[in-house]
């Protein structure tokens, strides 16, 4: 087994010089569209190795790179490649060159040379962004600046990968200031349905806006998530439904692409639909690694670390229970590759662990838990937090599974959500009204209201009466059409719905045609029969009550017509006040703002 093991390790290095030697690279690009100017503006290098080879995926040729000690060696040749690439490809915009922050901070680095194989590229720096990609918590914040400064001299921009997947590139971005930062894929892909995505990204642009950098929101790959990320004022996409990488790629948008850039409607994003729940706090992120002695070897904790691949450091805990430490995974490594491993290994963990890491109470809620990380030293973090209670340790936790915790998160869900309909509450409603306004996009201002409930309350129980409610928020939600017409709920038995659909006189008979299907299935059949309630009152006399009917006010909305949500919703409460005024269920148009649209949209 050992000879086999070496015979693969030969036959990979032979096979990653081979890759080296002969620069046997493939190179294809992916376009990057800025939203703002509406066209493609950079372009990002990808590698692949050898075609029909076990390293043509990037991964597996860095990892054998690496593994065979040939990692520098190899990013050296695809840099040099890829701008070569580049140039021969004459493609437009920037173009964006992944690189370590590793290979960064290597001393060697001759700004002539630099500049000469630039000028006999003919490629100008300043088209040239460099992404930092992995291996933020490995490096010094300080040598990657340093080294960067001398980049930045010559005209390369900068720009920062992944970010979200951690809070050390969070840090990177504070104290680097790059031009650009691009989100993590996992944070945008679905930003359409997933309102806690979009609140991070909402973050991730604000950042951005006050700091001088541009989002690149990366793994766009429907058109819902493209008009959400241009609506939001991010100011560069990148993925699938943008274009595919390619050694030519396309320069410009697929027809699909093209038309969802073109639409000038607002989308409707989503806003949390979840109940109030509690809060999580450090407790909930809780790893369990059992701990070692501060008179345990190096190279037994090195032995538990080779067991337990996930775990990045581990806790000394002395006889007493006290916590003395923590070592790092990152740390012995570096001791078991030093000349002096023989000797060393044998000595006490004690004398390598960090007597300082980052501690947190169990009790410790998300919000006070993320200022602390962000606060904390970059190589702590990496090695993730001791969680005690009382000064006794219970367990491990990592900044990843915050960012987890912060994206499930139900902190916001109740002041967003009515909690009998799940639908939007008064926050999102004049948010997206706002946007509505802010977009100068027509739309009709629906305000609906379900009247004359007494009955069935009084009849047959208010538990009836709720459900009215609750099947009302269904039927309309039907009729609108998604990402484009917003329902939400006021309060009590009213609603508002900000509809973009054209065909909304349609929508809105439609709601009225539903509408006694909802009450049937509340109501008792001999009152649906008769088309009252007859209430038998304390005194023994019989009351009438009629059945709940619908009102519909709509509003249509032209821009420039209206100059705060105030009046939209005032507006159209009054038409909805005057369909009230009807014997039965009815719509009612506002007849002064209808006369702006064709007569053929009206009832």
């Amino acid at each position: 087994m050992k000879e086999q093991v070496t015979q693969i390790r030969q036959e990979t290095f032979t096979q990653v010089k081979r890759v080296i030697q002969h620069r046997d690279l493939s190179i294809v690009f992916q376009p990057i569209f800025g939203f703002r100017e509406g066209r493609v503006v950079g372009h990002e290098a990808l590698v692949r190795g050898p075609e029909d080879s076990l390293l043509r995926a990037p991964l597996e040729l860095f990892t054998a790179a690496q593994q065979a000690g040939l990692a520098l060696e190899l990013n050296i040749v695809c840099i040099q490649e890829i701008l070569r690439a580049f140039s021969r490809g004459d493609l437009v915009g920037n173009l964006f060159l992944n690189v370590s922050p590793q290979l960064i901070i290597q001393r060697g680095f001759e700004q002539e040379r630099a500049a000469r194989f630039m000028r006999e590229l003919g490629l100008d720096a300043r088209r040239v962004v460099i992404e930092l990609t992995e291996d933020y918590p490995t490096v010094d914040f300080r040598f990657v600046h340093e080294s960067l400064m001398l980049y930045r001299s010559m005209g390369f921009r900068v720009a920062i990968d992944d970010l979200g997947e951690g809070f050390a590139s969070l840090r990177l971005w504070s104290e680097l200031r790059p031009e650009y930062v691009k989100a993590d894929k996992h944070f945008v892909r679905g930003i359409a349905h997933d309102p806690v995505k979009l609140q991070f990204l909402r973050a991730i642009q604000h950042i951005a806006e006050n700091s001088g950098s541009q989002v690149i929101a990366e793994g766009i790959e429907e058109a819902a998530d493209f008009r959400v990320a241009k609506d939001i004022g991010i100011a560069c996409g990148q993925g699938w439904f943008i274009g595919r990488p390619a050694e030519r790629p396309n320069t410009c948008l697929t027809p699909e692409a093209e038309a969802a850039y073109a639409d000038t409607r607002v989308p409707v994003v989503a806003a949390a639909r979840l109940r109030a729940g509690t809060e999580p706090g450090a407790q909930d992120l809780l790893h369990a690694v059992a701990p070692v002695a501060p008179g345990d070897s190096i190279a037994a904790v090195l032995a538990r670390f080779s067991a337990a691949p996930g775990v990045t450091a581990i806790p000394v805990i002395d006889a007493q229970g006290a916590l003395c430490g923590v070592v790092s995974r990152t740390q012995l490594e570096l001791v078991a590759a030093s000349p002096e491993a023989g000797r060393l290994l044998t000595r006490a963990c004690r004398e390598v662990a960090d007597e300082s890491p980052i501690r947190v109470e169990a009790g410790l809620e998300l919000g006070d838990l993320t200022a602390l990380l962000v606060e904390s030293d970059s190589r702590r973090l990496a090695d993730g937090f001791v969680i005690v209670s009382g000064g006794r340790y219970l367990g491990m936790g990592t900044s990843a599974d915050v960012m987890r915790a912060l994206q499930s998160s139900r902190v916001l869900a109740a002041r967003y959500t009515n909690p009998l309909t799940m639908l939007p509450g008064q926050v999102p409603i004049n948010e997206h009204l706002e946007r509505l306004l802010a977009g100068r996009a027509p739309f009709t201002a629906w305000f609906v209201e379900v009247d004359q409930m007494r009955g069935l309350n009084d009849g047959v129980g208010f538990e009836k009466g709720d459900a009215l409610i609750h099947d009302t928020a269904r039927l309309l939600e039907s009729v609108c059409r998604p990402g484009l017409d917003f329902a939400g709920h006021v309060s009590g038995s009213r609603f508002t719905l900000l509809v973009q659909s054209e065909d909304w006189a349609d929508r809105a008979r439609h709601a009225l045609e539903l509408f006694p299907a909802a009450v049937a299935g509340q109501a008792p059949p001999e009152a649906i029969e008769r088309g009252y309630f007859a209430l038998r009152m304390r005194d023994g006399r019989e009351q009438v009550r009629p059945l709940p009917k619908l009102a519909i006010g709509v509003l249509p909305v032209l821009p420039g017509v209206f100059e705060s949500r105030h009046e939209v919703m005032s507006a159209a409460k009054h038409a909805c006040q005057r369909a009230l005024a009807q014997a039965g269920s009815a719509v009612y148009v506002d007849e002064n703002a209808a006369n702006a649209y064709p007569q053929s949209m009206l009832f």
